[in-house]
Parts: C-alpha cells; sequence; structure tokens
C-alpha cells in the first residue's frame, strides 16, 4: 500500500524534529521515539531488531527514507487478506481504502441501533475503544472494535 500524504508529512515532522544536525539523518537511539512520535510504539525489544534491519552499516543513523520505509512496514504489517472485510466496512462508514480517515462515532451508534437493531452497548464500546476520545473511530479503533467479544456474548444471552 502506499503512504498517503498526510502518513509522510507526520513522518517528516517527527523525523525533523529529531534530526539535530539538519542532515537528513537521525540516531538510531532515536528511533523508538520516532516511531512512538507517529502513532507506532514499539518494545525496546523489537526497536533493536528494526535497527539491526535498516542500520546495515552500523552507521548509527537512519536515513528518512529508511525511515519512511519502516513505518510503511509497521503500519500495514497487520493487514492481510482477511483484513479486507474489516477495510471494506471502514469505508462503507467512511473511511479511505488506505485506512486513513475516520468514522463518526455518532453515525455508527445510529446504524448499530436503528439499522442492525442490536442490544449491545455500543456507546460504551466505543468509548472503550476511542482512547484519544476524539469522538471519530480511527481504522485502528475501528479494528479493535470489530474484533471485540460483545456480539458473540450478546448472542449467547439468547437460548
Amino acid at each position: 500500500m502506499n503512504l498517503s500524504e498526510e502518513d509522510i508529512e507526520q513522518c517528516q515532522r517527527a523525523f525533523n524534529d529529531l534530526d539535530d544536525r539538519g542532515e537528513g539523518e537521525i540516531m538510531v537511539d532515536d528511533l523508538e521515539i520516532a516511531l512512538e512520535m507517529v502513532g507506532l510504539k514499539q518494545k525496546p525489544h523489537k526497536v533493536h531488531k528494526l535497527i539491526s534491519e535498516i542500520d546495515d552499516g552500523n552507521r548509527g543513523r537512519i536515513k528518512f527514507k529508511e525511515f519512511l520505509s519502516l513505518f510503511a512496514k509497521l503500519k500495514y504489517a497487520g493487514l492481510q487478506d482477511d483484513d479486507q472485510d474489516m477495510i471494506d466496512a471502514f469505508v462503507a462508514m467512511g473511511g479511505n481504502e488506505d485506512t486513513t480517515g475516520n468514522v463518526d462515532a455518532e453515525k455508527l451508534i445510529r446504524i448499530i441501533k436503528n439499522e442492525f437493531e442490536l442490544t449491545i452497548d455500543i456507546e460504551g464500546l466505543i468509548k472503550e475503544v476511542d482512547t484519544d476520545g476524539s469522538g471519530v473511530i480511527e481504522f485502528g479503533e475501528f479494528k479493535e472494535l470489530l474484533k471485540t467479544n460483545y456480539l458473540q456474548d450478546d448472542e449467547n444471552d439468547y437460548p
């Protein structure tokens, strides 16, 4: 998948903030911070593995192009063919095919309650997954929402 302009700009801002010399490179020690700044927080052992993959010559520095490539790899690592249904649902609700954009929480509540007539606590569920409290559901939150056990629990309440 191609990165959106928004993704590239977000990566560029994070990278520039850490490029203390202005040479288009960041220190490998800053990779964990850079990834966190673009919403891809990684565990320290994972960061060390990533560094070994992209810092071939052990230079201790990472170029923007390498960082961007790593960002794309991490962002789309979890997307597989079976995730296409989730992407399709996200797009149907107002998100973008490349998983950018968002779904309005109020619209989602209306559809779940009125069109699907489900009796789940959708407001509570959205409150749980909308961790930033934005009132809109980004793809990661949408994916989390669809992977919950609420529907299974609700179905088990009926004989």
